[in-house]
């Protein structure tokens, strides 16, 4: 399976609201909130995104960090600087983005306690930085609730469920496969809307395909693919 890029109407959706927000006046209010359900592409997105623009850092949230450690990874990112307070962190970020060209990406946002959310928010005050908050469902709910950040929200992307288009352009770009409709919507079914899973449908439909010498898949290809998920069952005591 090649490895490649899926451009999705989630992935165009997110550039649509990124650039939006990129372009917003400093004193204007500039957070975007990409939210969804784990495994729909949303890391990936915000990478890809990170490596196609200049002046984008891309920064992964960690459980439980604190004020400084959260603070000082963006310093790293940004300048290979790693301060050791939370002020000093603060004040070489903020001058560091009180020029313009930079946006800040956190993955896995609903990580973060709100009190590292309103540090961000104060970068963003002061600098008029945009910073894309990105993470799952409960990263939404705990914005909304915090009115002083949420007013500063922008633009909402939520990234839906994988669609039958997106697997048919998935089959041609990553396996050279050209999958039936019916197939296509049998695959949206078995991955549950997860484009990790996926990924390893098509792993073994490919691998299927090729010892059959199949271009096309069919549903039938599809619903004859084994359920490696299900846990095996307990032999029966004697």
């Amino acid at each position: 399976m090649k490895n490649v890029f899926i451009e999705t109407s989630n992935v165009m959706a997110f550039r649509e609201a990124a650039s939006v927000i990129f372009d917003t006046v400093k004193g204007q209010p500039g957070l975007m909130v990409d939210w969804g359900y784990a495994g729909r592409g949303k890391t990936e997105c915000a990478k890809k995104y990170a490596v196609d623009t200049p002046g984008a850092v891309y920064v992964r949230a960690y459980e439980s960090w604190t004020p400084r450690a959260m603070l000082s990874k963006i310093c790293f990112e940004m300048n290979g600087m790693q301060p050791s307070r939370v002020d000093q962190a603060k004040r070489i970020l903020i001058e560091e983005l009180d020029r313009p060209g930079k946006i800040i990406l956190i993955d896995e946002a609903d990580r973060l306690a709100i009190t590292n959310i309103e540090h961000l928010r104060d970068i963003h005050d002061e600098t008029g930085t945009p910073i894309i908050l990105i993470g799952e469902p409960s990263l939404y709910g705990r914005l909304t609730s915090k009115r002083r950040i949420w007013e500063r929200v922008t633009r909402v992307v939520e990234h839906k469920p994988v669609q039958a288009e997106d697997v048919i352009l998935f089959g041609v770009k990553a396996c050279g496969l050209k999958i039936e409709p019916e197939a296509a919507f049998g695959l949206v079914k078995e991955c549950k809307g997860s484009f990790r899973l996926l990924y390893h449908l098509m792993v073994e439909l490919e691998r299927k395909a090729k010892a059959n010498k199949l271009t096309q898949v069919d549903l039938e290809l599809v619903e004859s693919l084994p359920n490696r998920r299900v846990a095996p069952t307990p032999d029966k005591e004697q």
